[in-house]
């Protein structure tokens, strides 16, 4: 199904890191409040390589956070409260991954610890690891000096599909996902409270190892959302699970290969903003990706962008504005109605 330019009436704005116009950037973090942005710089033979920060529009607020080598930065968010910043970091060939995080005020690296996937608490009080080398999702209490296991992580996936984790609004319940390479399955885990006991158990198996799986969140944590890119079957598809129970909801199958950008659900829960691959009008032409509007009841499909017009990571900024953080700059779209 083709989708068709939305009738609905938004503002779209787009957020440039405010550099050299020669410098390369990429990995446009916007903060939470809009008036921040996080990025990566790389500037080959110069000391200005690294995780920087900038007040929108302002170059003289533009600071080097942590400095990092070209390609290092393998991805980047801010905390809920905008009070730190994480980052996955590329392991050197023959050493293992790590995941870091610094301060977003105060220059220098707080913590670097081994990881292939990470995701923080609601509050932005905690941060979570996916150790494959420690067979364990670890939670980092930012005050704490040792980290408290919270279950099984075993993952021997291409590093090209990193372990993803999406911590529900509540933060009664946590999702991440592994991939078994040696046994060509990917994996979905559930971690919840019963009665005051942590118990983390599978909540669902995938043939395949290279697999894309994005968990997400409906906006008060009834429905989990998982958005799978298959490459070796050249498929995506979305698919929820309302309150967690039954095998889920297909909304959406492609035979296309979508981007594999984590989706977000609108305020209301009525829609899901991803970006989608579209058909060429001729074969010889590479795929089309446009940012759209998955309506939820009715599976059809609002288009936000023209076609390649923007890319990136949808992100719920609030009730009237999706973010894209992008590759080198990031994009606001601000909707007259509440979405």
């Amino acid at each position: 199904m083709a989708s068709q330019r939305a009738a609905i009436r938004y503002q779209q704005r787009t957020l440039h890191a405010p550099v050299p116009s020669d410098a390369a950037v990429r990995l446009c973090r916007l903060a939470p409040g809009g008036h921040r942005i996080a990025f990566v710089r790389e500037d080959e033979g110069e000391d200005q390589s690294g995780i920087w920060i900038a007040e929108i529009g302002n170059a003289h607020t533009a600071r080097l956070l942590v400095p990092m080598k070209p390609g290092d930065v393998e991805d980047l968010a801010f905390s809920p409260d905008g009070a730190r910043i994480a980052y996955r970091v590329a392991p050197l060939l023959g050493a293992r991954a790590t995941v870091g995080w610094a301060s977003a005020e105060t220059p220098g690296e707080i913590r670097r610890v081994e990881g292939t996937g990470y995701g923080f608490t609601p509050g932005g009080g905690a941060i979570l690891v996916a150790d494959p080398y420690r067979k364990s999702l670890l939670r980092y209490g930012l005050d704490e000096a040792e980290p408290r296991e919270l279950g099984p992580f075993e993952d021997d996936a291409d590093p090209s599909f990193p372990a993803q984790i999406a911590v529900s609004p509540d933060g009664a319940h946590i999702v991440y996902t592994a991939g078994r390479d040696g046994e060509e399955i990917s994996e979905v885990w559930l971690v919840k409270r019963d009665k005051g006991v942590v118990v983390t158990s599978i909540l669902t198996e995938i043939p395949g190892a290279n697999v894309h799986i994005r968990p997400f969140w409906s906006p008060k944590g009834a429905t989990l959302g998982l958005f799978c890119v298959h490459e070796d079957q050249e498929k995506s598809a979305l698919i929820v699970v309302p309150r967690l129970e039954g095998e889920g909801h297909v909304l959406y199958e492609s035979g296309l290969l979508d981007p594999p950008g984590t989706p977000t659900f609108t305020p209301s829960a009525r829609s899901i903003a991803f970006f989608r691959a579209e058909k060429p009008d001729h074969e010889e032409r590479p795929g089309e990706t446009r940012l759209v509007l998955l309506d939820v009841k009715r599976e059809t499909f609002a288009a936000l962008t023209e076609v390649d017009e923007v890319s990136g990571t949808p992100r719920l900024f609030d009730d009237h504005t999706i973010a894209v953080d992008g590759e080198g700059q990031a994009h606001l779209f601000v909707f007259d109605d509440p979405l």
